[in-house]
């Protein structure tokens, strides 16, 4: 067995998304045969997401076919030293076009999540008006600084944390700011914070198209967004604003969420649509972007927020509508790295609704990340 037929055999591997193999696309870094082994690297920049967890479940019974045993790692993530978070993969915006429709609920939970499966994960509390998120997450203890006043920030369930809330004293503080303030505090939030090698930094966005949002665009990298909405117009005229004012920057749009989907009455058993219904979906299908699934109106959802135990990771219908979310957000990634790696532009493929959630507890289809992988 020789390397040109390790390859050819990797053809039997097939993108879910984009279609074709992954040697085709440029997927495999890597692909060499040495005493009886076949050491295979490939570009997968998305830990965690499903459809990446099963290619690399694919490659193993591939190469399995062919007598072999299997090394496979993934390349090292790309350092951008220009960057303000050099060495976060990938950050993902959370915003949403009015207030109240649950956006740092949504942060916090897709955050609590993908820590949970194993993910490196940091949370920034972008909402700079109403700075919610070290309530949600029990967090008491303020960022330490060190020498070089760089902040240093605390951890909960497997999340690095920093929010404004720590910078302005007393919860109940009003943080009356102007654009230029609010430019400063991000950027300082962004690069002045100690956030270490992550594999996702997710940024719950203030409500609306402002200056907030306007200064992330500007000074860093955002792999997409999550625009998230409530069933009812008036919340889905105003993520129309959202969608527009990212696509005006190149930045993608992950897809749509829809919060307080319904009420679940826990005595009744009846499910009541208070909102309306399907919002996210007819937004979603209007800009053919992916519909990231529908978060049901439940109280422990409300309950979990205010003792700080985030509810995704609970047992119940809330944690599974969570755990499905965090499943098409780390897919709808992988595709926008996987199309930049085929340089192949994330629009000229068809999105799915729901990906197919993936029970697997190791990394990307037990791959680990392999230092000495990038032969460049």
């Amino acid at each position: 067995m020789n390397d040109t037929e390790l390859r050819q055999k990797l053809k039997d591997v097939t993108d879910p998304v984009l279609g074709d193999d992954i040697v085709s696309l440029g997927l495999v870094e890597e692909a060499t045969v040495e005493d009886g082994v076949a050491h295979v690297t490939v570009e997968f920049r998305t830990p965690y997401a499903p459809d990446e967890m099963e290619m690399g479940d694919a490659i193993r019974d591939a190469v399995a076919e062919l007598g072999l045993g299997t090394e496979l790692s993934v390349k090292p993530p790309r350092r951008d030293s220009a960057s303000l978070v050099p060495e976060v993969e990938n950050l993902v915006a959370v915003a949403s076009g009015k207030g109240g429709v649950g956006k740092t609920t949504v942060s916090v939970n897709l955050a609590a999540a993908l820590a949970d499966r194993g993910a490196r994960v940091g949370l920034l509390d972008g909402d700079v008006y109403g700075p919610n998120v070290p309530r949600m997450v029990g967090v008491e203890a303020e960022p330490s600084i060190t020498a070089d006043d760089t902040l240093v920030p605390p951890e909960a369930y497997g999340m690095k944390l920093m929010s404004m809330a720590f910078l302005i004293g007393e919860v109940d503080d009003p943080a009356m700011l102007r654009g230029p303030m609010i430019d400063k505090i991000l950027v300082r939030l962004l690069e002045e914070v100690e956030w270490g090698r992550l594999d996702y930094l997710i940024v719950d966005m203030p409500p609306g198209t402002g200056d907030a949002q306007l200064t992330l665009l500007q000074n860093v990298e955002v792999t997409g967004s999550v625009m998230v909405t409530t069933p009812e117009d008036v919340a889905v005229d105003d993520v129309r604003k959202g969608v527009r004012m990212f696509e005006s920057y190149s930045t993608p749009v992950l897809g749509v969420v829809e919060n307080m989907t319904a009420f679940e009455c826990p005595d009744c058993g009846g499910r009541h649509d208070l909102f309306g219904s399907d919002g996210g979906e007819v937004v979603a299908k209007e800009y053919e972007l992916t519909h990231l699934g529908k978060i049901p109106m439940v109280p422990e959802i409300r309950s979990r927020n205010d003792k700080g135990a985030p509810p995704a990771l609970d047992d119940g219908p809330a944690s599974e509508a969570f755990e499905e979310l965090a499943d098409a957000v780390s897919n709808s990634v992988g595709v926008i790295n996987r199309c930049e790696v085929a340089d192949i532009e994330p629009d000229e493929i068809d999105r799915r609704d729901s990906p197919d959630v993936n029970d697997e507890e190791d990394g990307v289809g037990g791959l680990e990340i392999s230092e000495n992988a990038d032969k460049d």
